[in-house]
């Protein structure tokens, strides 16, 4: 009630015009409503100490160097991870074939046969497990590959970005033009 009345009074000190009383008109001490009504400041990035020409040089030789290093990454599985794969995979089968002879062992009674199938049945298992471990390796080989590809790729597009801007030279140094939507101004009272 009391900010009301004070607002009041505030405004009906200020002389009105025929368009009604606007923000800009207000003038010496404005009240916490009014203030949290106006617009927002220009936002600034901080000055940059060396000159444009310079910038634009050192952001086209960081991009250069980003686009050397997506060159030379490579996002396939490891070499290590591949071999492991192929290698276990292709000893898996001695594991059917020791299972084979060791039921032949155990079915004849003949000891010797019966542990040449044990010890093909443990390699054929110790290749699948090989050929798993190769293939595990190798997808968290290749999505780590990927996510540092992506993040160059981001950095890349945000140095080519401003390289964009400042060979545009759109807004003047130290103002950030990039908001959304311009503050508007709004009639507050009209008498």
């Amino acid at each position: 009630m009391l900010t009301a009345f004070v607002l009041t009074v505030s405004l009906a000190s200020i002389p009105a015009t025929s368009e009604g009383i606007h923000l800009s008109s207000v003038t010496g001490s404005m009240s916490a409503r009014l203030i949290a009504q106006a617009p927002p400041p220009l936002p600034v990035r901080p000055m940059e100490s060396t000159p444009v020409g310079a910038r634009e040089a050192q952001l086209q030789s960081e991009i250069d160097g980003i686009n050397t290093q997506l060159r030379g990454l490579k996002a396939d599985w490891p070499t290590a991870s591949v071999v492991m794969a192929y290698l276990g995979w292709s000893v898996s089968p001695i594991a059917l074939i020791g299972l084979l002879v060791l039921a032949l062992g155990a079915g004849t009674g003949v000891g010797v046969i019966t542990l040449v199938g044990v010890v093909m049945l443990v390699i054929g298992l110790g290749g699948v497990a090989l050929g798993i471990i190769g293939v595990v390796t190798g997808i968290a080989g290749q999505n780590a590959a990927k996510a540092e590809r992506d993040e160059l790729i981001q950095q890349r597009g945000e140095l080519e970005r401003e390289l964009k801007g400042l060979r545009q030279g759109g807004s003047p140094p130290g103002v950030d033009r990039s908001f959304e939507s311009s503050p508007r101004l709004f009639t507050l009272a009209a008498f």
